[in-house]
């Protein structure tokens, strides 16, 4: 007797059946994995050797041009040397003058100077970025509080009071204080 759709392999052979499937299409994904990590390997194997060559071409011509300058130094005269790099120190000059912000440094004074104070002199060292200000106050307290006003501000370090003095009117009274103050600006190139 047969009972209609009562078979004892169909779900063995169901599931087998799965399984191989999953089996082919997991090595046929390795397999592709295989064949691209092998044409990358491939590839970047090429373009190392061509960095290489092209390295190797940039070094050769880098010698020769030093091979050049060393020859067109020792032809040149040691005066003409001197005058050129005189000029090179100039042009340096000029650049960090054009990278300095006076608009920068005298925004920030103008934060720090109280009114009773009045600055006669501001001097920048451009290379070191060291400031000489010199000025006058009203009384010594005036000039704490400036002093105070410049440590505050985050762009000016290592602010230091370099000379004090009486300052003298015309009736022989005291007028002020003059002062030299020193102090680092951190703000160049703003």
């Amino acid at each position: 007797m047969l009972i209609s759709g009562f078979n004892l392999a169909t779900s063995n052979y169901r599931q087998a059946r799965r399984e191989l499937l999953l089996a082919t299409v997991a090595v046929v994904v390795l397999t592709l994995l295989l064949v691209g990590q092998v044409a990358l390997w491939a590839a970047g194997r090429q373009e190392r050797r061509e960095v290489g060559d092209r390295l190797a071409r940039m070094e050769k011509e880098f010698r020769r041009h030093e091979e050049g300058v060393r020859a067109l130094q020792a032809g040149a005269p040691g005066e003409a040397i001197k005058r050129y790099e005189a000029k090179v120190a100039v042009y340096n000059q000029i650049l960090e003058a054009s990278a300095f912000s006076w608009t920068a440094l005298l925004v920030e004074l103008e934060r720090s100077v109280p009114p009773s104070v009045f600055l006669k002199e501001i001097q920048p060292d451009l290379p070191t970025g060291q400031v000489k200000l010199s000025g006058v106050a009203r009384s010594f307290d005036d000039l704490s509080l400036f002093l105070r006003g410049l440590e505050q501000r985050s762009v000016f370090r290592d602010v230091y009071l370099v000379h004090q003095a009486e300052r003298k009117g015309a009736s022989g009274g005291q007028e002020g204080l003059e002062f030299t103050v020193t102090l680092l600006y951190q703000g160049r190139g703003r």
